[in-house]
């Protein structure tokens, strides 16, 4: 029988790398324009940014753009670290693909 990882327990699917650098995002449903962050990790499928938007929760959506990179990001989770939300993004495919 498959065992439920644990709270707290590594869940992603896939290798993520450390990065840095500036991500600019933009909330999709919002009209409080583009904010600046930091990324902290990549993956194929999905990033890990600091930023200063507290308020993102579990699916918003949100354009992103770094280094030579944009797309539409969902919103995985947030959690809120020495003043700052740290927020977890799934990469969301582009309609045509």
């Amino acid at each position: 029988m498959p065992t439920k990882p644990s709270p707290g327990s590594e869940r992603r699917n896939e290798p993520r790398s450390a990065a840095t650098g500036e991500i600019r995002l933009r909330q999709s449903d919002v009209l409080s324009g583009a904010f600046a962050g930091r990324l902290m990790d990549i993956a194929t499928g999905g990033f890990r940014a600091r930023h200063g938007r507290l308020t993102l929760t579990s699916g918003q959506l949100v354009d992103f753009e770094f280094d030579g990179h944009c797309g539409l990001a969902c919103v995985v989770w947030t959690r809120i670290v020495d003043g700052e939300a740290e927020t977890g993004f799934r990469i969301l495919p582009h309609p045509a693909d």
